[in-house]
């Protein structure tokens, strides 16, 4: 489908004004659409590094390489030096890390869930929207298995490990303090249960210190950035670059939604909280663990506070994992081999029907873009 599509994406754009680098390149092959927007961000930061002083257009700080975290870029560094070029290194990565986010999926639901119930969650997320992004040079594959490996390590009561993966996760995508809010409510519950399932002192102080370690590591990639540009704010005047007007600094979906005037908007909040409400709160919801469960509703709470009402988020909120597949019972209801095949085939062809729509809307540029992925 990025082939097929990408036939009708025009092979050229000229810079804007205050633009570093265009969003996408000439000419409009498989590869360098899968390394188009986001991607050749984390090719100038794979190739060159970040710079050490921020430039300006108007007296506001330029699109650069500072909002987009390093671990990815560097790990698709250390593939490059067996000569094979960016596009290619960088699929490879994502797809690997990809890869063994859904096995740790899997292996995650199987056991609460049953294999049915597991194997049409990892399908789910596979056919996602926006899932495509799991073979391009984007963060989410890498991002989720972080994510996922932190929370298994959540639910073994392995903190040591934990505390690695949170810290790396901090150097890959900002999403780090909703896992620190899912660490908290382990506390939390282990405590409250502590009669029947001990949890020795020693063992709560170090829990409690990998919640807030893991979130204080939220600020190292700004103070990082800080440091080597010598500007208190520029991580945050980095961001602010991508925002069209740059004095209104960066309101999320709940400023926006609260005092904007945007009835749709509102709406659009409105329908997504319900729903996720509806999802999460189930009495089968239960089956994905306390670990899965929390992250399912503290993940997209974090999006609704800290991120921008843009387009993106078809993208960020695939990160949330196993909301995408609502009914983690249905291997208990649907026994017959026909009702399961049935169930698969329909998931895969309601997914690939909306991939196909947010290619040709979002991810690539054609004359039915609507926005951005």
């Amino acid at each position: 489908m990025v082939v097929w599509i990408g036939r009708d994406q025009p092979p050229y754009r000229p810079l804007t004004p205050g633009e570093v680098i265009r969003t996408w390149v000439n000419p409009p092959t498989y590869w360098h659409l899968i390394a188009s927007w986001d991607g050749q961000w984390y090719q100038r930061a794979a190739e060159h590094g970040y710079p050490s002083h921020l430039s300006t257009f108007h007296g506001a700080v330029e699109q650069n390489t500072w909002a987009f975290y390093p671990l990815y870029p560097a790990t698709v560094r250390a593939v490059m030096t067996t000569g094979i070029p960016f596009e290619v290194a960088a699929s490879v990565v994502s797809l690997a890390c990809g890869a063994g986010a859904m096995c740790l999926l899997y292996r995650m639901l199987t056991p609460t869930c049953g294999r049915f119930a597991a194997t049409l969650t990892v399908l789910a997320l596979c056919v996602y929207p926006a899932s495509v992004t799991f073979q391009a040079a984007y963060t989410e594959s890498m991002a989720l298995l972080l994510i996922l490996a932190a929370l298994w390590c959540l639910r073994g009561r392995r903190y040591g490990a934990l505390l690695v993966f949170a810290l790396l996760l901090s150097l890959t995508r900002p999403v780090v303090l909703p896992l620190a809010l899912v660490i908290g409510v382990h506390w939390v519950a282990r405590w409250r249960r502590r009669e029947v399932d001990p949890f020795p002192r020693r063992e709560a102080v170090v829990a409690g210190l990998v919640a807030v370690g893991s979130a204080l590591s939220f600020l190292i990639w700004p103070v990082v950035a800080a440091v080597v540009t010598g500007r208190s704010n520029a991580y945050a005047d980095t961001r602010n670059a991508w925002d069209s007007g740059h004095a209104h600094g960066w309101p999320s979906w709940l400023v926006v939604v609260v005092g904007g005037e945007s009835v749709g908007l509102r709406l659009l909040l409105l329908i997504a909280l319900v729903a996720l409400v509806a999802v999460v709160a189930r009495r089968s919801a239960a089956l994905w663990g306390l670990e899965l469960r929390t992250w399912a509703w503290a993940y997209p709470l974090f999006l609704v506070g800290a991120t921008r009402p843009t387009s993106s988020v078809i993208r960020y909120a695939m990160l949330a994992a196993v909301p995408w597949w609502p009914f983690p019972e249905v291997g208990r209801t649907v026994q017959s081999p026909r009702g399961r095949v049935g169930l698969a085939a329909l998931v895969v062809v309601v997914g690939l029907a909306t991939q196909y729509l947010w290619l040709r809307w979002f991810f690539l540029i054609t004359p039915a873009s609507l926005s951005f992925p």
